[in-house]
């Protein structure tokens, strides 16, 4: 486990700014509710039920789902190709929460800390903060699940250890402190797979936090100056990974810019420029600008484009009800007089929308162009549903009189609708095929 030392500077104030911000995101989130009462964001496994900004979504709705993580994925390869490891050293809670233990660390055994001779009191006074930040990041970890007020009612009536969200916020604050707390750098070296194909999304044009070598090589020796770099080792000894950074892009740098501060503040005292800072190899080599824009980040950039403008057009287009209908196997379709058929279908109605809302059903033969009879049990086929309810319901489908030369085409294809009962144009139309029974 590496202790690095602290180090302030210009990167490190803001590091600090965004990590407090994205934090206190985190722990603010869950508990927004909205002026309808649906939480901000809530992920309701159990309902089958996402809320997310205003929005009810269902696990139905695979194709959001698929251009959301296809944003994200194609998100991480353009801001690599483009600023290299941003995430890991700026949005990642492992790093994030590192630093932050670091400075418990520090807080309470101040220069002792990450020391053999540290005082056994203190050691056991930051484990036992450790457990507390856990315990307090896992709750709201859960909260994006659970109503974070509903757990936390549990938790003062004595009653969470009955109900499941009390185990797996336990299991998470275990699992964050022995992360944290002890595996630290060594998940960013050996276990992260984004480290891993981190060499594949960059190239020389990448921003990223970079030695000069043209500058800083070769090192001091002794007394003997020839390079700029003074060796130091200050790069190291800041380094929560504890990597040399002068030896190159490494799997293990996180790009959190500690060496940054630390060379800009020793070279300083040279009155010369820092030797690492974030520039690009292509930079180093030649002396030239940054070149931004090249195929590797145009086709990102493309396909990030496209990706993100088909998630728009899918949203604004978006019905907000679900329907699922099913023919009942066990109640084929009959002929009953007047030559015409009754059929049973079973319906599972979602209002997916953030609001009540009056529904209304009905039936065509897409075939003929005609309207089939739906029966219901509802007046006029109409009902209301409130935001994520659920109807599961029969209903009776008849056709209209059919000649001889249409009972013997074998099936009949249909399809039932169903309309926002104030809004006729808001409508979901599932198709369904009727088999005719044989005469």
């Amino acid at each position: 486990m590496i202790i690095s030392r602290p180090q302030t500077g210009k990167v490190r104030t803001r590091r600090n700014f965004v990590m407090s911000f994205l934090v206190g995101l985190f722990l603010v989130a869950p508990w927004v509710v909205l002026p309808d009462g649906s939480p901000l964001i809530r992920l309701d496994i159990p309902q089958r039920m996402f809320h997310l900004f205003g929005g009810l979504f269902i696990p139905q709705e695979g194709l959001i789902l698929w251009f959301f993580l296809l944003t994200m994925g194609l998100s991480l390869f353009f801001f690599t190709s483009v600023i290299g490891r941003v995430w890991c050293g700026w949005g990642c809670p492992q790093t994030i929460y590192t630093d932050l233990f670091d400075r418990i660390g520090r807080f309470v055994l101040d220069s002792k800390y990450g020391k053999k001779d540290a005082s056994i009191l203190g050691k056991y006074i930051v484990y036992f903060l450790w457990i507390v930040v856990s315990f307090i990041a896992s709750f709201h970890w859960i909260a994006y699940f659970v109503s974070p007020y509903e757990m936390m009612a549990d938790y003062i009536n004595l009653a969470a250890f009955k109900q499941t969200h009390f185990y797996f916020t336990l299991f998470f604050t275990a699992a964050m402190f022995i992360d944290i707390g002890f595996i630290r750098e060594q998940f960013c070296r050996y276990a992260c797979p984004y480290a891993r194909f981190q060499t594949l999304l960059m190239d020389e044009h990448s921003w990223n936090v970079t030695y000069d070598f043209k500058r800083g090589e070769p090192r001091r020796d002794g007394k003997t100056k020839i390079g700029d770099c003074i060796a130091c080792n200050m790069c190291v000894v800041v380094c929560p990974t504890g990597i040399d950074i002068r030896d190159g892009l490494q799997v293990g740098c996180v790009a959190c810019g500690k060496c940054v501060d630390a060379c800009t503040s020793i070279m300083a005292k040279e009155n010369k420029k820092t030797l690492i800072g974030y520039f690009s190899l292509k930079q180093i080599e030649t002396g030239a600008k940054i070149k931004w824009i090249r195929p590797r980040t145009v086709i990102y950039a493309i396909l990030l484009t496209v990706v993100i403008t088909g998630a728009i057009i899918q949203l604004v287009t978006r019905t907000p009800m679900s329907m699922i209908a099913a023919s009942n196997k066990s109640m084929p379709p009959i002929l009953i007089p007047d030559n015409k058929i009754r059929a049973f279908v079973a319906l599972r109605i979602q209002n997916i929308a953030p609001v009540e809302k009056e529904f209304q059903l009905s039936a065509f033969d897409t075939r003929h162009g005609k309207e089939i009879l739906i029966r219901s049990g509802e007046e006029n086929n109409k009902f209301k549903l409130g935001s994520g309810e659920i109807k599961s319901i029969s209903v009776v489908l008849e056709t209209q009189s059919l000649t001889e030369k249409e009972l013997n085409e074998g099936y009949l294809p249909g399809s039932i609708v169903l309309n926002n009962a104030e809004d006729p144009g808001e409508r979901l139309e599932k198709k369904l095929s009727l088999t005719l029974p044989r005469r």
